[in-house]
């Protein structure tokens, strides 16, 4: 009776769940005030950003929460400004942002639609959703609006302040879209200050591995976006944005950054994502973007091969399926111990393995800098799995993973058929490819380098954590001429045996579709070393 009552009640918060029955969670009210700026000229320059309507005010913090954001940029002298984007009707910003207020930041909230109508009215002030602007339209207003504030910084009388750009989800795409055309615009400088701006995108649906780079090798899908009224634009290109120093931040099973696909399995995959955008992406859940500087484990750190873009990819503590079945039962008081959400990790591992952002099942050319040495792909435009397992040997009928971030590689079966585009499963390999280059990493320090090179003569960048956002161009130096340095490599034996966070996966137990699959114990979700839209055998 107590299982019979458990299953029902799951299925019932399941349900309101996925209808919105679930109101998001309280924002706090404590007492605060909202940081200034110290200097006058950046003062007038917020003013006139605000009587343009460009700024709406943000709600006070008291500025002592845990400081995640020094951890990514370092320390700084004089004001670091907060600009936010917030994502479509963001009723989650303020817990979300404030780790970045620590130290009475002074922040302030790009005001725009936030909607994605005829769903969604956000902020557009319509009656009805209908009504509201589409996404296209009211990502448009707040890439506008972002370029306003880049130019008025930039040109401000006396020095430039220092800004950290951000945006979430809908806003991140804004502001990525934004700092692209800022920097094609910048031949005189006005556009933006590269030398003191950073561009944090926080689970962009552009990243490499998230939604619309999916979309855009499926036609189909990107029509029916199209449709709707959100252009398939596929993935960021970080050379677009040349020098200037990006970030982005991606939780592994959060489907608008890290889009859950099996090609033979899309019943599957799409329970994934829904779960994963109930708990992670809309904050929900126990680890999600609000609560970074909280995850047990480091992130995995990426860099983009063009350009001056870092991927953070932080991998929460259970499997998306197992985190919404925590939320029901929380929420509906059903007890559960540790032992059940071990199990169901277990269970959901087995049943759904995750396909975490890794260097070759990205839309764009990426390197691991933990990486002893990298090989090119044989097939022009694939991109098969990147490795997460660290098994001492091959296991049999598994895919490939085509690098030497895995101990063995891997191979698909004769009778898989592939899927189209750059998200393909890697096809059976003839040959080893060629090895590049390792390149030159020092074995003594912890954290990962900025992407940046330092001018000539110039001492190396301080380092602080292993999240570091890259650091911006040296003043003088020209755009494009700056050759990424690959950032120094952990000394914890993590060079080989995949990303930071994989999870180990045992080989002797068969799972759902998957030959050669595990269960990962202690609770941690297993993530396949396997291509990201990869099919998987059938068992």
């Amino acid at each position: 009776m107590y299982r019979l009552r458990k299953s029902f009640g799951g299925a019932a918060v399941g349900c309101a769940l996925c209808v919105g029955a679930v109101v998001p969670l309280a924002l706090s009210s404590a007492t605060a005030h909202a940081g200034v700026p110290s200097v006058a000229a950046t003062q007038d320059t917020v003013n006139g950003l605000a009587a343009d309507g460009v700024f709406r005010p943000a709600d006070p913090d008291d500025g002592t929460g845990p400081d995640w954001l020094s951890t990514a940029i370092g320390a700084h002298n004089g004001d670091v400004l907060i600009v936010v984007t917030p994502g479509t009707d963001d009723g989650t910003l303020y817990p979300r942002i404030r780790d970045f207020r620590a130290g009475d930041r002074p922040t302030y909230i790009i005001d725009y639609p936030e909607a994605i109508g005829p769903i969604i009215g956000g902020r557009s002030g319509a009656s009805l959703p209908i009504f509201a602007p589409s996404y296209d339209e009211s990502r448009d207003i707040a890439v506008a609006q972002n370029l306003k504030a880049m130019h008025a910084f930039a040109t401000q009388q006396g020095e430039n302040p220092t800004v950290v750009y951000t945006g979430f989800s809908q806003g991140a795409e804004a502001l990525g879209n934004a700092a692209e055309q800022a920097v094609a615009n910048n031949a005189d400088g006005t556009a933006i200050d590269v030398d003191k701006s950073y561009v944090l995108l926080i689970s962009d649906p552009r990243s490499p591995w998230g939604l619309k780079a999916w979309a855009a090798d499926h036609p189909a899908v990107a029509g029916l976006m199209e449709l709707a009224g959100a252009e398939s634009n596929g993935a960021r290109d970080p050379q677009a944005t040349g020098d200037l120093p990006v970030t982005s931040v991606i939780v592994v099973g959060d489907p608008v950054a890290n889009f859950q696909w099996v090609w033979n399995r899309p019943v599957s995959s799409l329970l994934v994502d829904a779960a994963g955008f109930l708990t992670v992406h809309t904050g929900l859940g126990e680890q999600n973007y609000g609560n970074l500087i909280d995850y047990s484990e480091e992130p995995t750190v990426l860099h983009s091969a063009d350009g001056n873009t870092t991927y953070l990819v932080y991998t929460p503590k259970h499997h998306p399926l197992t985190a919404l079945a925590v939320l029901i039962n929380t929420r509906l008081g059903i007890p559960f111990d540790d032992d059940d959400v071990a199990r169901w990790d277990s269970v959901n591992n087995a049943f759904y393995p995750l396909q975490a952002p890794g260097v070759q099942n990205a839309a764009v050319d990426v390197v691991d800098p933990t990486a002893a040495h990298t090989a090119p792909t044989d097939e022009p435009g694939s991109a098969s799995r990147a490795a997460v397992e660290n098994t001492p040997a091959p296991a049999p009928a598994a895919l490939s993973t085509n690098t030497d971030e895995a101990v063995g590689d891997r191979h698909l079966t004769d009778t898989q058929p592939p899927t189209k585009g750059r998200h393909r499963a890697p096809e059976r390999a003839t040959t080893p490819p060629p090895a590049a280059s390792a390149p030159v990493l020092d074995p003594n320090t912890t954290n990962p380098l900025p992407l940046t090179k330092p001018a000539e003569g110039a001492s190396p960048p301080e380092q602080h954590s292993p999240a570091v956002l890259p650091s911006p161009a040296a003043p003088n130096s020209p755009a494009g001429s700056q050759a990424p340095t690959v950032p120094q490599t952990r000394s914890d034996g993590l060079q080989s045996g995949g990303p930071r966070h994989a999870a180990d996966s045992q080989p002797d137990a068969p799972r759902e579709g998957v030959s050669g699959g595990g269960v990962s114990e202690g609770g941690k979700h297993a993530m396949t070393g396997h291509g990201r839209h990869a099919a998987e055998n059938a068992a």
